[in-house]
């Protein structure tokens, strides 16, 4: 029998020789069972590791930066992310592997992994040729090692729903959870911050500083009334956190990071969760940077398993940045203009309001940009029976249900009520333009006089007319052997179109 270390060159030498080839090519040969899964894992993870040191702070890319472009902050601001980025990918696929994650989870995170390396690459994307081609070699073969471990689960794992068909949350929420969830339920906080001094912390950075590491148990903060001008990172150690406030007009979380203040978009959110098993209920998140500072992100989340519940979620661009694993979002309001639902998670947004501003003059607005690059992985935008709307007069102003980042983009409108100033065409493509016959842009019973369907784009990827088995169970063309690419949502399958 091969050795594990004969086994693991075996597949090695099977990925550099599919590399050249198409990513559905990658893994056609070599990945029979579970075991050859993990041990692909295993590489990818020691490849992402062997792949770190030169993001170092005395690294080969950061001496690159300085002989090129010494005084540029939004490079600097990129590496800072890769260095944040490429452990946590580590740990997604760490998780993968563990023995207390279902086979949903598991695939969930190994995606995740990868969002999380094409993230780091795409923070270089406009610096020069040179910096971005060196970022680009070094996380190319980790990535396609990870698409094959993607490739793998889709072949060898059935496809279960993340989401009770008959239940109003999510089945990966406890009783107890769900209890908290109410809004007639009495909430019993482990600590209090308070701005006044009333509660044992006067700033969230401090009282989530001090909260336990790898909780099993659901922890809570509440977070009184008051403006917190704070940047928050839940890390990725701080697992079954939950934060609450005394509502999203009361509780107010903010800053005014952004792109042109020479942050990279992912650096730039007011409100960061790494942890799986995050709640927040009641708080309002913002950042005020303005239209005027392009990408400014309010909510960045990455954690798996995760609820957003009657949160208020305010910016301009890129505002919720949905970057990876299982999110649900309900009764929320969602404020932006450009992208500003955006990112590669598999994402629930329901029973909320989503909330159009005014661009800059001669600008478009998108509502969401999904950036699903790996076919194998289920994961996209849904927002169901949600109210989409003007939160300011758009005169003059083009608005468009999304446009796709990534060429398997994947996003679904449904039971929605649409204002009038959903454009007729429904989708824009990117700048530069990608292909779009592998996108997946659909809808199904909207309502209003922005759900007017015949006008829409003529792509291959957009369907404006689900039939009601593919609204239920929100398959797509490539995934029709049993690939569930978003969790399911609030609906019952005895739901009639």
């Amino acid at each position: 029998m091969a050795s594990l270390v004969t086994l693991i060159i075996c597949i090695a030498i099977i990925i550099s020789q599919a590399v050249a080839a198409s990513d559905d090519n990658i893994l056609e040969i070599g990945i029979s069972n579970e075991n050859q899964g993990k041990n692909l894992t295993e590489l990818t993870m020691q490849q992402i590791s062997l792949a770190i040191p030169y993001f170092s702070g005395n690294g080969e890319i950061r001496r690159m930066i300085n002989n090129i472009n010494a005084d540029n902050k939004l490079a600097l601001s990129a590496l800072k992310c890769c260095q944040e980025l490429l452990p946590l990918a580590i740990y997604n696929l760490n998780r993968s592997l563990s023995t207390d994650v279902d086979k949903a989870g598991a695939r969930s995170t190994a995606c995740a992994a990868g969002t999380l390396l094409q993230t780091c690459i795409d923070g270089f994307e406009k610096q020069p040729r040179v910096i971005f081609e060196t970022v680009y070699n070094k996380l190319k073969y980790p990535i396609d090692l990870n698409r094959g471990t993607t490739k793998a689960m889709a072949m060898l794992n059935s496809t279960t729903d993340v989401l009770d068909k008959d239940s109003e949350y999510p089945s990966w929420l406890s009783n107890g959870d769900r209890n908290l969830l109410q809004a007639d339920s009495k909430i019993r906080a482990d600590v209090v911050v308070a701005k006044d001094g009333s509660g044992k912390y006067k700033t969230i950075k401090d009282a989530v500083h001090n909260a336990p590491k790898y909780s099993q148990t659901r922890y809570v903060i509440y977070v009184k009334s008051g403006s917190y001008h704070e940047n928050v990172i839940i890390e990725s150690d701080m697992w079954n956190l939950m934060m609450f406030g005394d509502g999203m007009s009361k509780t107010i979380i903010h800053s005014n990071l952004s792109r042109r203040s020479g942050f990279e978009t992912w650096a730039t959110s007011t409100f960061t969760v790494y942890g799986n098993g995050f709640i927040a209920r009641d708080i309002k998140f913002a950042n005020t940077a303005g239209a005027i500072n392009e990408q400014a992100v309010a909510v960045l989340s990455t954690s798996d398993n995760s609820v957003f519940y009657r949160c208020s979620i305010d910016a301009y661009q890129d505002t919720l940045l949905v970057q990876s694993n299982r999110q649900f979002y309900r009764e929320c309001e969602i404020y932006g203009t450009i992208d500003f639902i955006c990112g590669d998670a598999a994402v629930v947004i329901q029973k909320s309001s989503i909330l159009v501003r005014k661009p800059l003059k001669g600008q478009y607005n998108t509502i969401t940009a999904q950036s699903r690059a790996d076919p194998h992985c289920p994961t996209g935008i849904v927002v169901q029976s949600s109210t989409i709307r003007e939160a300011e007069d758009l005169t003059g102003v083009r608005t468009f249900l999304g446009r796709p980042w990534r060429p398997y983009a994947s996003v679904v409108f449904m039971q929605n009520v649409m204002s009038k100033m959903i454009d007729p065409k429904g989708w824009t493509p990117w700048d530069p333009p990608t292909t779009t016959d592998t996108v997946f842009l659909a809808e199904y019973d909207n309502k209003g006089d922005g759900a007017e369907t015949k006008d829409r784009v003529n792509w291959k990827g957009v369907k404006p007319k689900l039939s009601y088995k593919e609204a239920g169970w929100f398959t797509v063309g490539y995934f029709l052997k049993g690939n569930d690419w978003l969790p399911a949502a609030q609906v019952p399958y005895d739901l009639g179109p």
